[in-house]
């Protein structure tokens, strides 16, 4: 107890005062005779203040240690208390000013640590929240951006970055505009922060080759706090549409080349060409032409569009790839020989045995050997090669005709494309020989690979997945 300063302090002023009462005592008693009864008086009155002095210091400690040892305890227990710990509870014993002081702190530090269990729980609760909003937004396809009103960018998830292209920048922090240089996007989010409605866009992102739909909407809060951005990849939904407009526009053209063929010749025979029997064979020719035409059209597009819908039952089986490529190439042998080219076969490896189904596979071959000899010069020559790599049986079908440019190599498999317009329709082509092809390959497990090269030819290269290589 003694060792408090304050307590020190006012023992230390109590003994001086005392001292100093006793000295002007004595000098006083000094000062007079001894045999003078005052001097007597005095004297005793020096006695007794002694006397009293002895029993005041130590009550005086006992009062000191009453009123000073409370105070201590709770500074010491604030002092803990700011420093973020738990205090021990301050005894109180006494119930006078001092007891209920202590009470009421002993109140407050448990209402303290009730409140901060509370937060520890609370805190807890939004970390858990927070993870699992995170572990959410990175799950999810679409990308989220989040920017505040002054257009900084809270978050980010990683399917924003990559639909963005962001990975080389720290974009938590930044401004919008600083991060993804899109006019349209900026333009977005401050129509959103003044309105009140949801924003929708969508936009092209030069640097990734991609469409983006963009919805944005405002966040909860007045004034607005910000915006929360939803991108969606509509690329390939774009890319699909665009090929479905293709795909009707080249049917309808693919239609009514044939069709208005037909037509012009029945005109023309009903307005009387019908009585020359010369022109009208001729012209019935022509009819019975078109309608081959227009048949073998809607042949391939029924079959293309069994063989994308699955409808198309094939039975993929093991199948020797040589004997159907020399069925196919009989087939081919008197077209080709009426066109003067040369058709070869070379096998190297037999039997080939692969993964397909053997009428689709027939197909398959059929197509590239018709596409060979329609676009190969007389006098020119169709090399046909069977064999395997690792696990792989191949077939080959190489020409020296004319050729396709490197740059319409990825485009030769879409529907109705044509490298050479007009040649095609001279050949009576349909356009879809080599997508069916790639489909097929697909059904059955494999692929098709093309090297050609203007003016020296083509090699269209189809791999089927291996059921037995014979050494």
């Amino acid at each position: 107890m003694l060792s408090s300063p304050l307590v020190r302090r006012v023992l230390w002023l109590s003994a001086a005062f005392s001292v100093f009462c006793l000295i002007v005592l004595g000098l006083v008693g000094l000062s007079v005779p001894l045999q003078d009864p005052v001097s007597v008086l005095w004297w005793r009155l020096l006695v007794t203040q002694l006397f009293l002095i002895a029993i005041a210091l130590p009550l005086a400690a006992q009062l000191m240690h009453r009123w000073v040892a409370p105070v201590i305890d709770l500074t010491r227990a604030a002092q803990i208390l700011s420093e973020g710990k738990h205090p021990n509870r301050v005894a109180a014993e006494y119930e006078d000013e001092l007891g209920q002081l202590t009470h009421a702190f002993n109140e407050m530090v448990q209402n303290v640590e009730t409140r901060h269990e509370e937060l520890q729980l609370s805190r807890q609760q939004v970390t858990s929240d927070n993870e699992q909003l995170a572990t959410i937004l990175e799950a999810m396809v679409e990308g989220v951006i989040a920017v505040d009103h002054d257009q900084k960018i809270l978050l980010a998830n990683m399917a924003a970055i990559q639909l963005l292209d962001l990975k080389s920048f720290n974009v938590v922090g930044r401004r919008i505009w600083e991060a993804i240089r899109l006019p349209q996007i900026h333009e977005l989010i401050q129509l959103t922060l003044t309105e009140h409605q949801q924003k929708r866009l969508e936009v092209a992102v030069p640097w990734t080759y991609s469409t983006v739909a963009v919805v944005a909407s405002r966040l909860p809060g007045t004034p607005c706090p910000g915006v929360v951005l939803v991108l969606h990849d509509v690329t390939e939904l774009r890319r699909l549409e665009n090929l479905r407009r293709e795909f009707v526009s080249n049917v309808s053209h693919e239609l009514k080349t044939p069709l208005a063929a037909i037509t012009a010749y029945t005109e023309t025979l009903l307005n009387g060409a019908l009585e020359d029997p010369e022109v009208a064979r001729t012209f019935v020719g022509r009819i019975d032409e078109q309608g081959d035409r227009l048949n073998s059209l809607i042949l391939d597009l029924l079959e293309l569009a069994r063989i994308e819908s699955g409808e198309h039952v094939f039975h993929v089986s093991s199948v020797e790839v040589n004997d159907v490529l020399a069925a196919s190439i009989d087939a081919h042998q008197a077209i080709a020989e009426s066109k003067q080219l040369t058709l070869t076969f070379t096998a190297k490896t037999s039997p080939l045995m692969g993964q397909a189904d053997a009428e689709g596979l027939r197909t398959t071959i059929d197509n590239l050997i018709g596409n060979a000899i329609n676009y190969t010069r007389p006098g020119g020559v169709i090399h046909i090669r069977s064999g395997h790599e690792g696990k792989w049986v191949t077939f080959e079908v190489e020409d020296n005709g004319v050729g396709i440019p490197k740059e319409l190599q990825g485009r030769i498999f879409e529907r109705f494309f044509r490298v050479d317009q007009a040649r095609s329709r001279e050949v009576g082509g349909t356009g879809l020989g080599l997508s069916i092809v790639k489909h097929l390959c697909q059904v059955f497990g494999g692929h098709i690979k093309v090297r050609s090269q203007v003016g020296v030819g083509s090699t269209f290269t189809v791999y089927l997945e291996a059921s037995n290589l014979s050494a």
